[in-house]
Formats: C-alpha cells, sequence, structure tokens
C-alpha cells in the first residue's frame, strides 16, 4: 500500500531498513539482533528477510543474514552506467602507484558522497572508503571538492537536507566557514581535509569536469605527518591535478 504522505511504498521502506539493519551490524546480523535492531516485529523482519534471500539480495550462513552477491553485481551496474569509472580507473590506480598512498574516486548522490572506486598503493593507510560507501560530503577534501563544483543553492539544499555532523573535532560544521572554504576551492582548484573525516590523515582532492554526467572528484589520502612535508604535499597536489585532468580529456572525447 502507498504512503500518500511520500508516495513511497512501505513495503519497500521496510525492505531498505532490513538491508541497513544488516549493513549497520557489520554486515551480518542474525534475526534476534535484527528485532533488537529495527522498529518492527520479528516475523515482518523475517518474511522480508525471505524476500530479499528469494531474489539473491540477502544470503543466510550459519543462522546469520549476510548481504548477497547480487547488491555487488547492481552496485557495478550503477558504478559503470555513464562511463566515468572506466575512464578514472587507470588514472586513480596510477597516483595510488606513483605516491604508494590512498587514491580514491567519489560521485554524488542525494547529497552524499559516494565511493566507486579505491586503489591502494604500497605505504596506503587502510580507511573504510570501500566501494559504495556513503559519506558526508562537508567531511573530507574529496566530498568539498565535489561541493565547490555545485552552486551555492544547491549546496544550501544538501545542507538542509543533511546538516553539518561532526565526525572529528577538526569538522566544519559551521556553514559560513563551509562556504568560505568553498570559495577557496574554487579560487586553487584543490580542496584539503586535515583530520575532518579521520584522525590522523589528511587529504587532497580536486574536482572532475565531467560534461554532462554525475559530477565527480578525485583525492589521495595520507597519514597526516607524511601530508605534512612541504614537498611531500607538493607532489601529491601535483599528481591529482595531472590526474583530473586526463580523466577530463579522455571524458570529453569519449
Amino acid at each position: 500500500m502507498k504512503n500518500a504522505k511520500t508516495d513511497s511504498v512501505r513495503a519497500t521502506e521496510t525492505s531498505l531498513a532490513v538491508l541497513s539493519g544488516i549493513e549497520t551490524l557489520g554486515g551480518g546480523a542474525t534475526l534476534a539482533e535484527l528485532t533488537d535492531e529495527l522498529e518492527f516485529a520479528k516475523s515482518t523482519i523475517y518474511k522480508h528477510l525471505n524476500t530479499l534471500e528469494k531474489g539473491g539480495l540477502v544470503v543466510m550462513r550459519d543462522n546469520e543474514y549476510l548481504i548477497g552477491l547480487r547488491c555487488l553485481e547492481l552496485g557495478g551496474i550503477a558504478q559503470r552506467y555513464d562511463g566515468i569509472y572506466e575512464v578514472a580507473k587507470p588514472e586513480v590506480r596510477r597516483m595510488a602507484v606513483e605516491t604508494g598512498e590512498l587514491a580514491n574516486l567519489m560521485i554524488e548522490e542525494h547529497g552524499y558522497g559516494i565511493y566507486i572506486h579505491t586503489t591502494s598503493g604500497d605505504q596506503a593507510v587502510n580507511l573504510d572508503t570501500s566501494l559504495g560507501k556513503r559519506v558526508h560530503l562537508h567531511q573530507t577534501a574529496i566530498g568539498k571538492a565535489l561541493l565547490s563544483s555545485f552552486s551555492d543553492e544547491r549546496v544550501e539544499e544538501i545542507l538542509d537536507r543533511h546538516g553539518l555532523p561532526g565526525e572529528t573535532d577538526n569538522t566544519i560544521t559551521d556553514r559560513e566557514a563551509l562556504f568560505e572554504e568553498l570559495e577557496t576551492i574554487r579560487a586553487e582548484g584543490i580542496a584539503y581535509d586535515k583530520e575532518e573525516r579521520v584522525n590522523g590523515t589528511g587529504c587532497v582532492g580536486v574536482p572532475v569536469e565531467t560534461g554532462d554526467r554525475r559530477e565527480a572528484a578525485i583525492s589521495i589520502t595520507a597519514p597526516i605527518n607524511r601530508m605534512a612535508a612541504p614537498e611531500r604535499e607538493s607532489e601529491i597536489i601535483d599528481t591529482v591535478k595531472q590526474a583530473a585532468n586526463v580523466i577530463e580529456v579522455n571524458l570529453a572525447h569519449r
């Protein structure tokens, strides 16, 4: 039955809530754990789990429900549908190899930043930037690079919807301060994250001009002590800017 207020289907919302519950509980959960986590009756959750299992979106192993590989298949389609991933992938890999650090590709969707590709160099930190990871745009250099490519009106819409939650003591949580930083990013073409989402790490991000495709940005993440050395920071900035330029040229001629 449709919810007249939101024009959404309640049963579908419940299934999505069950999938999100499995994700929240670490990617695997028992029926009892999901019942404790979600505001639905045990019998309701069980019925939705059975439906999701039939569709391959959930699998059951050792009394735990896990996210099914069908989700990975669907995510792969979303990852590739406009060509950004295929064009950017080799440049993201080159950034990781040349710097030895963690290189990332992000797109914006529904006001969040979504990592659609990451590659680790031989010195890379191990972060939670896995395929499909969703983050608040204002908390990262790559996210702020994306925001800088939007109009102020669109940024306001995103902030009205998702707010400015803090992740660390260094996260920007003031609108005026964020807009000031976005103006600097637009002028310099480079965004920085200094322990704003993860303590101990820094990041350099650059927006990518994609034409009429989804907005995208790339970045390199490294321990803050390695990023702080001026010559190292300069090297990383050059690497990211060059990669963005190559991606933009290849997208324009795709």
